[in-house]
């Protein structure tokens, strides 16, 4: 009997058939084993990443001003809240001998694009400052040559913030380029900048307006070519601008324009030189759209307008917004209107007020309500040295002209403000002469005080080319009745606070800043009592800038220096390159 057995040749084939599926066993077992250990990584870093999303909501919920932009961080628990590292090293977890999860939190702006009524998240758009992109990013390496990540990506808002009943408290300038610029205030801080829309000229007149019951803001500009636009901003992006007039490049030298908002209705109003030749004037209205312009024939004024000023009646069922109109006649002649919510009315005089103003081609009239009565006051400089008129209008009846006599003022006046301190009759007024003489007088609602309370603070203000000087009334709760005037020296700017009763010591260095100014505009906000000072300096000072100060919390001491366009400038008449609305 054959003894029976495997050939070499089978035992080769045997042990290759052997190797070929133990080795594929072997694979899949390894690649199991990886597959197992790759999940368990990536279930560690993702958890490593949410926890870095959680912690930043938490920061957020802290305070959302917390979320600074920077192109990565790590996190450190202080005390039983999340914080970033103050020098923004990276986090890291163990993970093994030779690698660790390292995570990394970045913190981007985000911009929304220009069209409504979305405002859709984009790479390039205008800034949203209430929305911040969060990335929390793990990096591991699996093994020596092969890198592992996991991105997490989520955006927060700013829902802590306020419902916003009103439109923004906005700061709107010029670079004297054809773009208007812009930053909205938070509560805390200015935006960064952003653009409205393009104008094609150069601007030199800024009106900015906010709404009192709509996240919405109207900004007016004319420009160096004579172009009168008008934009809408609805609470994310501008509008188209819409050209209201062109008044030649010769207008473009006075503010032959004005906007307001109806207090009842909240439509807003914008009332314009309708040509570059027109001794009438011509009105539009904002209700969502804009009306067909509507020129008033009736103003018995005969010469180009040069200046116009308007502001609302205070009373919350009125629509009446009072308007003053100064024309380039050969005598300059002043004349006052009100809008009653649906026509104009010359308040039962059809005649010229003065025709012997001091200047058309400066602002050397304002008008402004007694806030508690509805009474409007409008007044104006006179061509006789030191005298300034004035009429009040009661709803009814307007007053004769009467005059003002400042008899410390040293020549005509050419600039002037009169402002309306909240809650009260009281109103605040301040001009500047021919002599570059800065006085104030205050009206109690009845009376003008004297230079007892009005000692004159200037006698060589920056400049009688631009309006150098302000004034706003406290609205901080504590400072009731309380006031400030700010104005240009020619070497820094001075500030002085009204107590009252009288004014105080000058501070002859606000901000600590010794330079030219040629503009300032002042805005309280009626909510927590901030007051923003803008100021424009002209193009022969030091550094050249358009910056702002503040005072919050209702304190005396003007915050820092914060530089809002490094420069150039405008030389001097700086015109109104800066304006500040609050709803």
């Amino acid at each position: 009997m054959k003894q029976q057995g495997f050939s070499i040749l089978e035992i080769i084939l045997a042990v290759a058939i052997f190797v070929i599926f133990s080795t594929g066993a072997i694979i899949v077992v390894v690649q199991g084993f990886n597959s197992n250990r790759l999940g368990i990584e990536f279930t560690i870093a993702n958890q490593f990443a949410s926890e870095g999303i959680e912690a930043v909501k938490s920061i957020k919920n802290q305070s959302f001003a917390s979320l600074v932009n920077t192109a990565g961080c790590g996190l450190v628990r202080s005390g039983i809240v999340w914080a970033f590292q103050p020098s923004c090293t990276n986090n890291t977890l163990t993970h093994n001998a030779t690698d660790n999860y390292v995570r990394t939190i970045k913190v981007d702006p985000v911009n929304r694009n220009n069209i409504p009524p979305k405002g859709d998240i984009v790479p390039v758009g205008s800034p949203d400052p209430d929305t911040k992109k969060i990335t929390s990013t793990v990096t591991w390496n699996f093994n020596s040559s092969r890198q592992e990540s996991i991105n997490l990506v989520t955006y927060l808002s700013d829902w802590r913030k306020p419902i916003v009943t009103g439109g923004p408290i906005m700061m709107a300038y010029s670079k004297t380029t054809s773009t208007p610029f812009y930053r909205i205030w938070n509560g805390t801080s200015w935006s960064a900048e952003a653009s409205a829309q393009n104008v094609g000229g150069n601007i030199n007149y800024i009106v900015l307006k906010s709404s009192r019951t709509r996240n919405e803001a109207i900004l007016g500009t004319l420009d160096s070519n004579g172009n009168i636009y008008a934009q809408v901003w609805n609470g994310t992006i501008w509008s188209t601008p819409i050209l209201m007039a062109n008044v030649g490049s010769a207008n473009a030298t006075t503010r032959s324009f004005d906007i307001d908002y109806e207090k009842n209705g909240d439509r807003a109003l914008i009332v314009y030189l309708p040509g570059s030749t027109s001794a009438d004037f011509a009105y539009r209205y904002w209700d969502g759209s804009w009306s067909l312009p509507t020129t008033v024939t009736t103003p018995p004024t005969t010469g180009v307008i040069k200046w116009i000023e308007m502001t609302q009646n205070p009373l919350s069922a009125s629509n009446e917004i009072a308007m003053m109109l100064l024309d380039a006649s050969a005598n300059r002649a002043v004349y006052g209107m009100v809008w009653t919510g649906s026509t104009w009315s010359n308040m039962g005089d059809a005649s010229i007020w003065d025709a012997s103003v001091s200047i058309a081609t400066k602002k050397a009239i304002d008008v402004a309500y007694e806030q508690l009565s509805g009474r409007a006051m409008f007044i104006w400089g006179d061509s006789s040295v030191t005298i300034q008129n004035y009429r009040i209008w009661n709803g009814s009846v307007l007053t004769a002209l009467t005059p003002l006599t400042i008899s410390g003022a040293g020549n005509v006046f050419h600039w002037m403000e009169l402002v309306s301190r909240p809650n009260s009759n009281e109103l605040m007024y301040g001009a500047v002469d021919a002599s570059a003489d800065l006085n104030t007088r205050k009206w109690s609602g009845s009376a003008w005080d004297t230079a007892t309370q009005h000692p004159e603070h200037s006698g060589a203000v920056e400049n009688i080319t631009s309006m150098v000087f302000d004034i706003v009334w406290e609205t901080y709760p504590a400072n009731s009745g309380k006031a400030w005037l700010l104005w240009g020296n020619g070497i820094r700017v001075s500030a002085r606070q009204w107590s009252g009763t009288a004014w105080g010591t000058i501070n002859s260095n606000l901000a600590g800043v010794s330079d030219d100014t040629s503009f300032i505009r002042l805005k309280s906000d009626p909510v927590s009592g901030a007051i923003f000072a803008g100021i424009y300096e002209d193009s022969t000072s030091l550094t050249d800038d358009i910056w702002e100060t503040r005072l919050t919390g209702g304190g005396t001491s003007w915050s820092a220096k914060n530089t809002i366009w490094g420069g150039p400038t405008g030389a001097t008449p700086v015109f109104f390159r800066i304006d500040i609305a609050t709803p």
